[in-house]
């Protein structure tokens, strides 16, 4: 069945979840200044229903959906050809990926697609948030999305069946990503035969690259999700796990969380034609990025709802980390790799604390880490090469902080503090030592991003914002050496 569109009324009264821009709690995205423009639409069609028997993926039948599409093109004559697109997240139909690359979409003139896959959020969406906005959006049952998110994108190129409207005519590429649930979403999809079964009527794939973030391949069901309730979870060590050659570009890019995790899916980069293949690990970065919260409005929408919304807040001092920085120039590279066949860097990988592991496929390893607690290896942010903290994956929640949603996959608190990095600051005598003339540790940070940029890994205006804010940090004053020395265990001598 070829899907059919509708479009969604753009009613001030009654915004789209997950618009782009809630100016009364000052959150999201203002569009109008950058001169993009916001879409909804209602798309029909039929999707094949999947499992997993034996290992083997079997098309078990299928059934009728509608769901929703989330557009954000720019005016017309600024479309650069290029679509970023991504299967939206469970928890409240969030967009993760626009969260992180939105900077780089919106410089760029690239429009971003977000097609709501998860049968979960069908009901969120119907029951919990606008029941005559989305009274007719149905996703009948788990593991739909795969062919939903696939058809979609098929119809990207062609005008009358494309979301994007007039602009379908231009479209020159298209790049799929999704960050953690959405990430393992999208290895799935070009492992497990999605990518070849989606296709152009010229026979060239629907997706130009991939970009996979924050997923560990080895991490059970949350890094290889079963194909629908009815479906067996792959084995640890099933070889799916590990990106094999797809025809087109495919960047995985790993906090430290994940790569504790992601150990059994390891593989080499590879510039092959077939099999052009990137592994970035960020160095000193988590799952979650507290810092740029504010970029998404879907949990504002819910408490203008009456819903309630936990913050996620930690015991320690949050990181300061920007992994989106990083994140925006990976978009970059994988485009260019894409559109022009220049190979981005490669990156040494972080190295584990023990040397022979024997722990099974899939479980946390601990990562080798520096005198001051920092990560070995990996793409060398500023933050770790000119340290002021160490910096760790893991957190621990405030009390009465940290509650998962009712549709997130996952469990407690605990697993929410877990997804989030904190830092502890060095102590100022360490800091003395690392930094001793006035101006040494922004020349240390300063160097470290322009390696950075100098091998693609790092934009200029990330940079140049990076810069600015290690430029206002005041480092603490060290202990008075000279005092202490006048001082005995008696007290001060007179």
């Amino acid at each position: 069945m070829t899907p059919h569109l509708r479009a969604l009324p753009g009613d001030p009264a009654s915004p789209p979840l997950g618009t782009s821009h809630l100016s009364e709690e000052g959150v999201g995205v203002d569009l109008a200044p950058l001169g993009y423009t916001e879409h909804e639409y209602l798309v029909d069609g039929t999707a094949g229903l999947h499992r997993h028997r034996d290992g083997v993926r079997e098309r078990v039948g299928e059934l009728p959906f509608t769901t929703r599409v989330l557009v954000r093109v720019p005016a017309p004559g600024r479309f650069n050809g290029v679509v970023a697109a991504e299967p939206l997240h469970p928890d409240y139909d969030s967009a993760p990926a626009w969260r992180v690359a939105h900077g780089w979409i919106t410089a760029t003139g690239a429009a971003w697609v977000g097609i709501t896959q998860d049968h979960r959020s069908a009901a969120t969406l119907r029951e919990h948030y606008d029941p005559e906005r989305y009274r007719e959006v149905s996703l009948p049952a788990a593991g739909l999305g795969w062919d939903i998110v696939g058809s979609v994108l098929a119809d990207l190129r062609t005008p009358g069946r494309s979301v994007l409207g007039e602009p379908a005519a231009r479209v020159r590429h298209v790049y799929l990503s999704g960050w953690s649930n959405t990430g393992s979403f999208c290895r799935v999809f070009l492992q497990d035969g999605f990518h070849e079964r989606h296709r152009l009527p010229d026979g060239r794939p629907a997706v130009d690259g991939y970009l996979i973030g924050i997923s560990s391949g080895a991490a059970g069901a949350s890094g290889y999700p079963p194909l629908s309730e009815d479906s067996e979870v792959l084995p640890p060590d099933d070889p799916r796990r590990t990106i094999g050659p797809a025809g087109v570009p495919v960047i995985e890019l790993l906090s430290e969380f994940e790569s504790e995790t992601h150990h059994a899916a390891l593989r080499p980069d590879s510039d092959a034609p077939e099999d052009r293949y990137r592994l970035y690990q960020v160095a000193g970065t988590s799952h979650h990025d507290p810092l740029t919260s504010t970029v998404l409005t879907n949990t504002a929408q819910f408490r203008r709802k009456g819903h309630d919304v936990s913050d996620w807040r930690i015991a320690e001092p949050t990181s300061d980390a920007r992994p989106d920085a990083v994140a925006r120039a990976v978009y970059a590279l994988l485009h260019r790799w894409a559109a022009t066949g220049q190979a981005p860097p490669r990156a040494a990988r972080f190295t584990f604390a023990a040397a022979e592991s024997e722990a099974p496929a899939g479980t946390a390893e601990e990562l080798l880490r520096d005198e001051d607690g920092n990560v070995t290896g990996g793409v060398r942010t500023p933050w770790v090469e000119a340290p002021l903290a160490s910096y760790r994956p893991h957190s621990t929640p405030a009390p009465g902080s940290c509650l998962p949603s009712p549709w997130a996959p996952l469990a407690d608190p605990r697993a929410v503090a877990g997804l989030i990095g904190h830092m502890t600051p060095l102590p100022p005598t360490r800091l003395a030592g690392l930094y001793p003339g006035p101006g040494d540790r922004t020349h240390r940070f300063e160097e470290a991003c322009a390696r950075l940029t100098g091998q693609g890994l790092l934009l200029e205006e990330d940079a140049r914002a990076l810069l600015d804010a290690a430029r206002r940090t005041r480092l603490p004053t060290p202990p008075d050496h000279h005092a202490a020395a006048t001082t005995d265990e008696k007290g001060p001598r007179t």
